[in-house]
C-alpha cells in the first residue's frame, strides 16, 4: 500500500515483491503427491511408513483443519507429498502395506 512502511502488528518493513526464497543456481524443489489421507491419524501413519523407509515426506492440507477444526466433507484430507526421485518407490511401499493391510482384515 502506498504511504505504508511498516507493518501495524509487527513493524516489519514492507516491500513491493515478496522476496525470492529460492537461492540463485538451484533448481526448484517439486514434490508428488502418492497419497491422500482422510484424515490426520491416516496422514502421520503413511509419513512413519515412509520415513521409516528412509523417504523423506511432507503434509499438505492441515491449515483448515488444524486452523478451525473442521474435519467434514473432505476438509480434514491430508496430502503426502514427496520428491520425484522417491515416487515409485513410495508408491510401491505404500500398495504393497495397503494389500497387506486389507489381508489382515479379511476373515480367513
Amino acid at each position: 500500500m502506498q504511504g505504508i512502511a511498516l507493518c501495524s502488528d509487527c513493524g516489519v518493513e514492507l516491500v513491493d515483491t515478496p522476496p525470492v526464497s529460492q537461492e540463485p543456481g538451484k533448481p526448484e524443489l517439486t514434490l508428488v503427491e502418492v497419497w491422500r489421507a482422510s484424515h490426520e491419524l491416516e496422514a502421520q501413519m503413511v509419513r512413519g511408513l515412509l520415513e521409516s523407509h528412509g523417504i523423506d515426506c511432507a503434509l499438505k492440507g492441515e491449515a483448515v483443519r488444524l486452523t478451525h477444526s473442521i474435519a467434514v466433507d473432505g476438509l480434514a484430507e491430508v496430502r503426502i507429498l514427496v520428491r520425484p526421485e522417491d515416487v515409485q518407490r513410495a508408491k510401491r511401499i505404500l500398495a504393497f502395506s495397503d494389500k497387506d493391510s486389507k489381508a489382515e482384515s479379511e476373515p480367513g
